[in-house]
């Protein structure tokens, strides 16, 4: 994959930046990012602006006004038929049937299993993280798992498995502590100490430390519909709008695309439940992002995810890998020598043995 100097990036940057705000506000545009260009389908290793329209109208068909410009500063811009939308939405459609592995109640929990708010039906817990501050063990998903309406206060108990997957309230294992939706769609909650959550997946992958996302990093994600699946970043930077339902459409931003890895075929990244997942760089084992959305449509479906470190920031929460090095212990105290005793200081048994020669001596002779 090719990758492009800290000088191209800058670049790119920001000239999607002095775009992004009027080119998100036209009609029928669903997202701007920077990116790799497509051609006939096929992905190229050209880096991009690109504006994702809900259709993808014949040149011929637009005024002047309408077109966008092939490149702007030098930087090619690509069109993209793409409309993106939450997985799950509270009192929408059913999800889909997930593997009993990701629904089953666990003790302790691990991550990418089913968990939710009681007013939604399922999605995925993505890590363990902990206050910034107090250093409690808290779980990380998104706003519209752990939240869901506007309505929403701290204190609402999190169930693990999610209530689709036969939660109850007695599988409340956590409550919701604070949230956000727009810029990022997430959401923490504090255990209650019924039951501990590990920092590994179901499969045993640790999910402990962050780093930030790159063009074509490859990267995997465990979710409670479609377990591990695997892809690589195509598009990042991006601001997109998403309908939240009653809480009305909200625009995210610092969100990056994933799709799948060339030559696997017309596959699922991800589906409706897997909303929570934390997508991992498949290199330094480090999450990348906090998955919330997906593409609509016909397959396969393009993953989105909030970059996790501004998440985590937000929301004033660290990684385990990021928590402070515990103190270290205090030295053993150095007790100075009698200044009238010449004689050094001995351990144990040999320093009681010449303190009794010395009594003896001194007796005998003054």
């Amino acid at each position: 994959m090719n990758t492009f100097s800290p000088e191209q990036m800058a670049h790119a940057t920001a000239v999607l930046n002095s775009v992004r705000e009027a080119w998100l506000a036209r009609e029928g545009v669903t997202a701007v990012d920077l990116g790799f260009k497509w051609s006939q389908g096929l992905m190229t290793g050209k880096l991009s602006i690109r504006v994702h329209v809900a259709q993808k109208l014949p040149v011929g068909e637009l005024t002047e006004a309408e077109l966008f410009p092939k490149e702007v500063a030098g930087i090619p811009v690509d069109v993209i038929e793409a409309e993106y939308g939450l997985q799950l939405l509270p009192g929408g459609a059913q999800l889909e049937a997930a593997p009993e592995a990701r629904t089953n109640r666990y003790n302790p929990v691990p991550l990418g299993v089913s968990v939710g708010n009681p007013r939604i039906t399922a999605g995925t817990l993505g890590a363990k993280v902990y206050d910034a501050d107090t250093l409690q063990p808290l779980v990380l998903s998104n706003w519209h798992i752990f939240v869901g309406s506007p309505a929403a206060v701290p204190g609402e108990p999190i169930w693990q498995p999610g209530p689709l997957d036969g939660g109850y309230p007695t599988d409340t294992f956590a409550t919701l502590s604070r949230f956000v939706l727009g810029p990022h769609d997430a959401a923490v909650a504090v255990l209650n100490g019924s039951r501990a959550v590990l920092s590994e997946t179901v499969e045993g992958d640790t999910i402990e430390d962050v780093t930030a996302p790159q063009l074509g990093m490859l990267v995997w994600k465990c979710g409670r519909t479609t377990e591990r699946t695997e892809g690589f970043i195509d598009g990042i930077q991006m601001s997109t709008s998403v309908n939240y339902g009653a809480a009305g459409v909200r625009v995210i931003q610092e969100v990056f695309r994933v799709v799948p890895r060339p030559g696997v075929g017309n596959v699922e990244v991800s589906m409706g439940g897997d909303s929570g997942a934390v997508w991992v760089d498949e290199a330094s084992g480090k999450g990348v992002g906090l998955h919330f959305a997906g593409e609509i449509g016909n397959a396969p479906e393009h993953a989105l995810a909030n970059e996790l470190q501004p998440v985590l920031t937000l929301l004033n929460v660290l990684m385990p890998a990021q928590l402070p090095a515990p103190p270290e212990p205090d030295p053993a105290p150095i007790v100075p020598p009698d200044d009238d005793d010449p004689t050094p200081p001995m351990p144990g048994f040999w320093q009681r043995l010449w303190q009794g020669i010395k009594s003896a001596w001194q007796s005998l002779f003054g």
